[in-house]
């Protein structure tokens, strides 16, 4: 952390991200929605994802689309009661 000349820090910029992909753990801690139920949404179409991964590796990272997710969640609390 920077000092001012009379030895006060300086604060730095508050940033307030908000990612547009989460990987699966992420999405669990934010949302609340684990694993099993991201790839059942996705089979269905309702939230999207992409598989990250090099050429003629087997393995990758699968990622969420944040903003999907969010929609879902919204769609479905429009008929709930208050």
């Amino acid at each position: 952390m920077k000092k001012k000349k009379n030895g006060q820090p300086i604060p730095a910029p508050q940033y307030h991200l908000s990612p547009e992909w989460l990987r699966t753990e992420d999405v669990r801690r934010v949302f609340g929605i684990r694993r099993g139920s991201l790839y059942g949404l996705a089979a269905l179409g309702k939230v999207k994802s992409s598989l990250l991964r090099i050429r003629g590796n087997r393995l990758g990272v699968r990622v969420w689309q944040a903003n999907s997710i969010r929609s879902f969640i919204e769609g479905q609390s429009g008929g709930g009661r208050a």
